[in-house]
């Protein structure tokens, strides 16, 4: 079985898993409603009622309870993804099978990274994209936005910078999250686990951090040294990954 097959296979599963598919569903549809009465309040901010501003503050409760299932969904969603070929003895019927190891372990990683994306897409980045063009319309949001852009510049970030970090801070996650599943084998302590190597890779980054401070980095200098040691990081764990799940007894 090459690796094309076994990431579509992945894909095919994912796409099978219908209690996390109607959880997904029920998270976009609470965004939908939440996405449009935001537009409604950008257009309606100046004459908002007292009812209205009453139903307001239940609103925003109902707003930070929303952002904080998706926020956990988002983060646990990929421990299940991952452990799923563990739970259900799928991992030991497909190295039985005489499938590649090395292939297995490179699909999934892309297979899950390309599915939570999507996921990503769905709940976050297309509801936010909307409030945002929204807000840009409005000319109080809009002066908001250009102040954020200038606080940005001033601190010599980018828009393109900032964005590189969050990829590769969420591929690093990923990564730490199939370690954690591949040694823990799926079980309910791998978050616990993922949790250990987090704090040891903050330790080490922080460590290592003063490398550029004590050599005066600009602050484009620095990101990009965190940015190289997250990535150097992620390598090293992932074959320390496919390492420890080749000499595995499944």
């Amino acid at each position: 079985m090459n690796a094309k097959l076994i990431f579509k296979m992945e894909l095919f599963k994912y796409m099978r898993d219908k209690k996390y598919l109607i959880a997904t569903s029920i998270l976009a549809i609470i965004n939908i409603c939440t996405t449009v009465y935001l537009v409604y309040l950008i257009d309606h901010a100046q004459t908002l009622s007292e009812s209205e501003s009453t139903f307001f503050g239940i609103f925003v409760l109902f707003f930070s309870l929303s952002i904080l299932a998706n926020f956990a969904f988002m983060f646990l969603y990929p421990f299940h993804l991952m452990s799923m070929d563990y739970k259900n003895d799928v991992m030991a019927m497909l190295v039985a099978s005489g499938v590649n190891r090395n292939r297995l372990f490179f699909s999934k990683i892309g297979a899950t990274l390309l599915w939570s994306f999507c996921v990503t897409f769905v709940l976050v980045f297309i509801p936010g994209f909307i409030v945002l063009l929204k807000a840009t319309q409005s000319t109080g949001m809009l002066q908001m936005f250009n102040d954020l852009l200038k606080y940005v510049n001033v601190n010599h970030l980018s828009i393109f910078g900032m964005s590189l970090s969050f990829i590769n801070s969420y591929i690093n996650t990923l990564i730490l999250i199939s370690a954690a599943t591949i040694i823990m084998k799926g079980r309910n302590l791998t978050i616990l686990v993922y949790f250990g190597f987090s704090m040891v890779q903050s330790l080490v980054i922080n460590f290592l951090d003063l490398i550029p401070s004590s050599m005066n980095f600009s602050q484009t200098g620095m990101s990009l040294f965190k940015n190289l040691i997250l990535m150097l990081i992620s390598i090293g764990v992932a074959l320390a990954s496919l390492s420890v799940m080749k000499k595995q007894n499944l």
